[in-house]
């Protein structure tokens, strides 16, 4: 056994009592794996974490992910593609594809053979590597439902693990079984292996969820959001309306013109809809909080400059120094 999981872990209070006991998840876990659109997905072209949301892409600036696994399909999805994949190859849809792994899907385009287990494309040896080793033309993988770890309310996440990262993906989860520990109750670090000259993820062991985090994830297990990403619902065909023919033209009749209508005060502009922040992957990180005003050092007050006399007490003394002086000059006389 490795270490991807470590041995001696500390089980928190609020997640005792799963521990050892049956879990769906884990099962769907390791469905498929050997023992020996319109959501949001995690892309690993070029080594790079990207987030897909329809047209638009994000490279996120980290190697590593910290996710919760809130769903697994219990089944491998197959995919095959007319053209040989290269790296500078452009994002495009498999011709034939089965999310469940027994028959094409109805939205294949080009769908190769009326069930998988019986497909040319699926046997050993339909394809060769770089290295002449056989391989399968229709790759198997494992849709995973995930979110972040840090935002586990945000968006639900649909994470594609590639033939060549199922080994690490089935050794991971059986560390876990091995251990009692429910896939559910853990956060899973995600990266890129280092030893690999193409995209190829590993797995590891994050941490446990707290009862706040674990609360959330609760409830996206098992939920119809969740079924959709991992391909778990049953897809009905889309029926294609059909387009009544055209009437024959009719020859108009004469109408006498209406009066024109008065021409309407104009509406006032509708206001602007805020703009939803982002979430999960990808979101702004929170500014750092400003730094606490210095306070300013007292001024010392300056000392009161003593009021002015009031001018009627000026002309008094005036008076009385001019009294004075009249004084003086009589008595010199």
């Amino acid at each position: 056994m490795s270490n991807i999981v470590p041995v001696n872990i500390q089980i928190p209070a609020h997640l005792a009592a799963r521990i050892g006991a049956p879990s769906t998840l884990t099962q769907s876990l390791a469905g498929g794996l050997s023992q020996g659109g319109g959501f949001p997905k995690i892309s690993i072209k070029s080594s790079r974490f990207r987030i897909q949301e329809g047209d638009a892409e994000t490279v996120l600036d980290t190697l590593t992910l910290d996710v919760v696994i809130v769903g697994a399909n219990p089944k491998l999805s197959k995919t095959w593609y007319a053209k040989a994949w290269s790296q500078d190859s452009e994002p495009q849809a498999p011709e034939c594809f089965s999310l469940d792994g027994v028959s094409p899907d109805m939205q294949s385009t080009d769908p190769q053979n009326d069930l998988c287990a019986s497909c040319q494309h699926n046997a050993w040896g339909s394809k060769i590597g770089p290295s002449g080793q056989q391989l399968k033309a229709c790759s198997d993988r494992k849709r995973l439902a995930v979110v972040a770890a840090d935002d586990p309310s945000g968006p639900v996440y649909l994470l594609e693990v590639t033939p060549a990262a199922l080994k690490g993906l089935n050794q991971y989860q059986n560390e876990l079984r091995m251990r009692g520990i429910p896939a559910e109750v853990v956060k899973t670090k995600v990266s890129f292996d280092p030893s690999a000259s193409f995209p190829k993820l590993a797995f590891g062991f994050g941490g446990f969820m707290d009862a706040e985090t674990q609360q959330v994830v609760d409830a996206l297990f098992g939920s119809d959001q969740v079924r959709e990403i991992t391909g778990e619902v049953p897809r009905q065909p889309v029926e294609v309306p059909k387009i009544a023919a055209p009437k024959a033209a009719s020859k108009p009749a004469v109408v006498a013109a209406p009066a024109p209508a008065p021409t309407p005060a104009p509406a006032p502009a509708p206001a602007a809809a805020p703009v939803a922040a982002k979430r999960g992957f990808g979101a702004p990180k929170a500014a750092a909080p400003a730094p606490a005003p210095v306070a300013a050092k007292p001024v010392k007050a300056a000392a009161p400059v003593p009021a002015a006399a009031p001018a009627a007490a000026a002309s008094s003394l005036a008076d009385e120094i001019a009294a004075l002086v009249g004084e003086v000059a009589a008595d010199d006389a």
